[in-house]
């Protein structure tokens, strides 16, 4: 077997210092090679993998990121349906309190007006909560059944105005004549129906409400009219009655002073009196009363909204 080569390297110093050798083994010079090789080729792959993760690293926040973006996305389109719901439900109740004052009937069946009921449905308290894989999947499926569900009902509701636009054309003058605003600012203190008596303490049927306010604030006629009666009526103290047409009359008690005469035509909001407390009463007080055909209706039919 023939024996490994060998290197000689000889190192020759300057001076008087002695000549150096050094012999290495062909074996030796092809392990340092393979060796070498190795590390370069374990630095190159640590590199790549090193370089790798980050790579991915960076991928996984980048889609995290778009996941938080889209969750919130979903969170504000929700909760702008919801909106959306909310003020449909404001106009659906805006057009029967119409429809209640101009006598129109709703033409629209009870099932087409009947909310949209079943399908998944998550408690969310408006949606204020982490959106999970099967949550969010639930909550997009809620959001499409809702968006059709306002599609639906915008077009009946849509087809209700309509019908009440064409009808409030045909009674204008009803309108004018119905009784439709607050006659002064204030709120209930004794509703319509049966109560006490605050001043015998036997039971009764109050006839309309009383709106409590201050003495000295201003009654307005809350529809077109003339004026049958003004002047003292035992129980109401200084009263006026107010003739609407169409078989309506208002009847306005306990004022403090009357501003109006027998005869006068009064148009919606103008002044007809001041709060007091003259007749029967406890305190500064308007006792307001709707008739229709001389029978006493509850006045809240045709109170809009709030007037405090």
């Amino acid at each position: 077997m023939d024996k490994p080569k060998k290197f000689t390297f000889i190192v020759v110093p300057e001076g008087t210092e002695k000549t150096k050798r050094a012999s290495i083994s062909s074996n030796m010079i092809k392990a340092g090679i393979v060796v070498v090789t190795s590390l370069v080729i374990m630095f190159v792959f640590l590199v790549y993998e090193f370089l790798h993760q980050q790579y991915q690293g960076h991928e996984l926040f980048n889609t995290r990121k778009l996941v938080v973006e889209q969750n919130n996305q979903i969170m504000e389109f929700a909760n702008k349906i919801h909106t959306l719901q909310t003020r449909l439900e404001s106009i659906q109740q805006f057009d029967m309190k119409i429809r209640i004052l101009a006598n129109i009937e709703n033409p629209v069946s009870d099932k087409e007006n009947t909310y949209s009921i079943g399908g998944p449905t998550i408690d969310t308290g408006g949606y204020p909560v982490p959106l999970t894989g099967v949550s969010k999947d639930m909550l997009v499926k809620k959001m499409e059944m809702d968006i059709n569900d306002l599609l639906s009902k915008t077009s009946i509701e849509e087809r209700s105005l309509q019908d009440v636009y064409e009808n409030i054309l045909d009674k204008k003058d009803l309108l004018l004549a119905t009784p439709s605003i607050w006659p002064v600012r204030g709120f209930i203190s004794s509703g319509f129906g049966w109560r006490i008596n605050p001043i015998s303490g036997g039971k009764e049927f109050h006839e309309g409400v009383d709106i409590a306010t201050q003495s000295g604030n201003p009654i307005v006629a809350p529809s077109n009219g003339i004026v049958s009666f003004a002047g003292r009526n035992d129980g109401y103290g200084l009263a006026v009655i107010i003739d609407h047409g169409y078989g309506i009359t208002t009847l306005y008690g306990h004022m403090s002073k009357i501003e109006v005469k027998v005869g006068e035509i009064v148009k919606r909001g103008q002044v007809i009196g001041l709060v007091g407390d003259t007749g029967f009463s406890t305190g500064p007080h308007l006792h307001y009363q709707v008739m229709i055909n001389g029978i006493p209706v509850n006045p809240m039919r045709y109170l809009v909204g709030n007037f405090q």
